[in-house]
């Protein structure tokens, strides 16, 4: 398989999930519009992080797509790169299943691990683009 494509799969596929919760939200907004918009409640906060942090990690994940045949890493540096921007994605699951339990804490630890894999994702990219 070409380097890359598997996160331009999962990139488009997230983006279109992203953008189907969107719509999902968007159309139940209408209740905490009479209240103030700021008067969402925690749940409902959490599903809103979830969806506007799955759509930019779709994008980073094109990005990484496209950029990874031409970053200077070995085999396995691409390898972790694109499987470590591909588990990025369970910072936002894990911020929706926040959302979906009522803000509970359970979840709270999956989102900081998809976070962890995100910024060390970036940290190979750096280091495969320095080489160049």
């Amino acid at each position: 398989m070409k380097e890359g494509r598997l996160n331009v799969i999962v990139g488009g596929i997230a983006i279109l999930v992203g953008a189907v919760g969107g719509f999902c939200l968007g159309f139940s907004m209408e209740p905490f519009f009479k209240d103030g918009f700021y008067a969402m409640t925690l749940p409902r906060l959490l599903l809103k992080a979830g969806h506007t942090h799955g759509m930019p990690f779709g994008l980073y994940n094109l990005i990484i797509g496209v950029l990874l045949p031409q970053l200077t890493l070995g085999s396995t540096g691409k390898k972790w790169c694109s499987i470590l921007s591909i588990l990025a994605f369970i910072m936002p699951i894990g911020l929706i299943l926040r959302g979906i339990t009522g803000g509970a804490m359970t979840f709270a630890p999956v989102a900081l691990l998809g976070a962890v894999c995100f910024m060390s994702s970036i940290v190979l990219v750096i280091i495969g683009a320095v080489k160049q």
